[in-house]
């Protein structure tokens, strides 16, 4: 059997790194949908037989009639795939949820409640499948799903028996209020797949005792914490085998990089570190300056972030570097510097915070030399 699994698309998102920005966050939830396209010409490029949505499709009370649409208008355009959706954390199937009041195409299911199994069959492949699923009914879930009065599934093995669910794969005893599924369930179910929403980063496809399951991951990151490529998970499940490989959708990467800037001597050379570090101009960078900064190098972060800005799609640099003073040789040196060195030496010896008393130091150290620098970070 051919499945896609798409997870946590949360169409309509608000992104917090451009909420001072209306037409990027507006551009970002325009990405979002073509990252669900994109899962859903991979549903057509395999003629998939499921697609399954593991939940949090969109976010509940910010989701807008147009994308709403949108969605009709994908799954119209698959009529050959049933498409089987979870309600997740963010898109329960509570009262006045698009999941309750609109009409969707036929090929869609849509668990509403409590654990059930949707029965289907194909000729093409001669075998019958149920897919088990089940929805939140709000925002938090304490108790399992796949629990129903505290007993679990008894599954039919002749059937290809599958799982949809939002929520957190755990180890018996640990607790979570985002349905805690506990590998000790899943392995007294048997199930042979479980497609499992909520964790935002590629799970890899983990093989249990007694199950396999995977987290996709997010379609298109929205944030810092959702980094890298993100996409879904296309291939073949059979009663005996899962055989899945990530698929990338992302429009758009999150990128955070470290740079070290030890030894450089210019705004110049940094510049051209932060190129050479950075290279897709389409992408979004956190950028953070480590390492030791010489005390002499003019460095204005406020600068290169307003040359960056013209540069990239978003690009925000920070300063998490230390001076780099040579101690040793300026505190014998027979100067004013020399002195003022000395002098803040001895105030770290007996301060409660020496660490305050050698940025001090650096500063002072700066304007000897010229302009005081500091750290601007934005």
């Amino acid at each position: 059997m051919r499945i896609v699994v798409c997870a946590d698309a949360h169409l309509d998102s608000v992104h917090p790194t451009f909420k001072s920005s209306a037409v990027k966050t507006k551009l970002r939830q325009e990405e979002q949908r073509l990252a669900f396209s994109k899962a859903i010409n991979e549903v057509k490029r395999i003629d998939a037989h499921i697609l399954l949505l593991p939940g949090d499709l969109f976010n509940e009370g910010s989701v807008s009639q147009d994308t709403i649409a949108f969605l009709i208008n994908s799954f119209k355009s698959i009529p050959d795939t049933f498409v089987v959706i979870s309600p997740g954390n963010n898109d329960p199937a509570s009262y006045g949820s698009a999941y309750l009041t609109t009409e969707w195409p036929e090929n869609v299911y849509i668990f509403r409640r409590g654990l059930e199994a949707l029965e289907l069959s194909y000729d093409d492949f001669g075998e019958k499948v149920r897919v088990y699923g089940a929805a939140f009914q709000g925002h938090s879930c304490r108790n399992s799903l796949l629990r129903q009065n505290n007993t679990l599934p008894i599954l039919d093995k002749n059937f290809i028996n599958i799982l949809v669910m939002h929520g957190n794969v755990l180890s018996e005893g640990e607790k979570n209020d985002c349905n805690p599924i506990f590998v000790k369930d899943l392995d007294t179910c048997g199930f042979d797949f479980c497609a499992f929403g909520h964790v935002h980063k590629f799970s890899d496809i983990v093989v249990t005792d007694n199950t396999v399951y995977a987290y996709p991951g997010v379609c298109e990151g929205r944030s810092f914490s959702e980094t890298g490529s993100c996409g879904i998970l296309s291939g073949t499940v059979t009663k005996d085998s899962v055989d899945l490989g990530f698929v990338k959708t992302s429009v758009r990467e999150y990128c955070v990089v470290n740079i070290d800037i030890t030894g450089l001597d210019s705004y110049d050379t940094v510049l051209d570190r932060i190129h050479s570090c950075c290279t897709n101009s389409e992408y979004i960078y956190k950028i953070t300056l480590v390492g030791k900064k010489k005390y002499d190098l003019k460095l204005s972060i406020a600068r290169l972030n307003e040359e960056l800005s013209t540069e990239y799609f978003y690009a925000k640099v920070y300063a998490a570097y230390s001076e780099d003073i040579n101690i040793e040789l300026l505190k014998y040196e027979n100067s004013l510097k020399g002195c003022f060195v000395r002098c803040m030496l001895e105030k770290a010896e007996t301060s409660q915070d020496p660490e305050l008393i050698y940025q001090a130091m650096a500063y002072g150290l700066q304007s000897f030399d010229g302009e005081v620098l500091f750290d601007d970070n934005p």
